[in-house]
């Protein structure tokens, strides 16, 4: 018999296999064919972070219409204005939106590093972006990764 997060997990990859971007709730809701309970949700987030432990895709953060025409959007008050977790292997997602990346593999450095490097460049070459963000700054995750794990040492 196979748990439930083994069965999200075959949902997810099967949903990856189709489209590039899906929403992790929506997922849910096309196998279930309802609403899922909270424990459900949370098996179904599980699978979700195995499949981007693996690499085989990334999570992200996203708000509905950032994640493209065809992902869910809940219908609850105010919901189409909240962030919800996705898996994608859209690059251009990612390159959009480096700063929503929840979790990903080394395998996806270069591209989350691409995106970050473009939105270094756009904050600089925009003044009003400039004056809301002085100190941010890009970050290339595996210079990033060695500076927690010295800074972790250290401490």
């Amino acid at each position: 018999m196979t748990s439930m997060t083994e069965t999200f997990h075959q949902a997810l990859q099967n949903a990856l296999a189709v489209r590039e971007t899906v929403s992790i709730r929506s997922t849910l809701i096309e196998v279930l064919g309802r609403d899922p309970y909270k424990g459900e949700i949370s098996a179904a987030h599980k699978a979700a972070r195995r499949i981007a432990e693996d690499g085989d895709a990334v999570l992200i953060s996203l708000l509905p219409d950032q994640a493209g025409a065809d992902v869910y959007v809940p219908t609850a008050r105010g919901a189409g204005r909240r962030a919800s977790n996705y898996l994608t292997v859209d690059e251009k997602i990612i390159k959009d939106l480096p700063c929503r990346v929840e979790l990903a593999t080394e395998k996806w450095d270069v591209v989350i590093d691409e995106g970050m490097r473009l939105t270094q460049q756009k904050i600089e070459s925009d003044p009003m972006l400039s004056m809301l963000l002085p100190s941010w700054k890009a970050e290339p995750r595996a210079e990033k990764r060695a500076r927690l794990t010295a800074e972790t040492a250290a401490s």
